[in-house]
């Protein structure tokens, strides 16, 4: 259960950070695309692991689930946030 909440916290965040690095693009923000396309590789490495070490379909199908719901709250949340502003 620990790993799939992994998962999900770090689909969440590479989310919230694409969007942010998206955003960067669009402003030609210069200082900001560089910063989020150097962090962008390191945002994985928390559950790169746990992909590599899934064994069969029902992990695999897990994992997916877990990284849906991740990048589907980090969306939600960007969305929310930004009616805010």
């Amino acid at each position: 259960m620990k790993k799939y909440i992994i998962i999900g916290l770090s689909c969440l965040i590479i989310e919230i950070a694409s969007t942010f690095y998206i955003r960067s693009v669009s402003e030609f923000n210069v200082g900001g695309m560089l910063f989020f396309a150097f962090i962008g590789p390191f945002l994985g490495l928390p559950f790169i692991s746990y992909i590599i070490e899934a064994e069969n379909r029902l992990q695999r199908f897990k994992i997916a689930l877990a990284s849906a719901i991740g990048y589907m709250l980090g969306a939600t949340l960007v969305i929310c946030l930004s009616k805010v502003q």
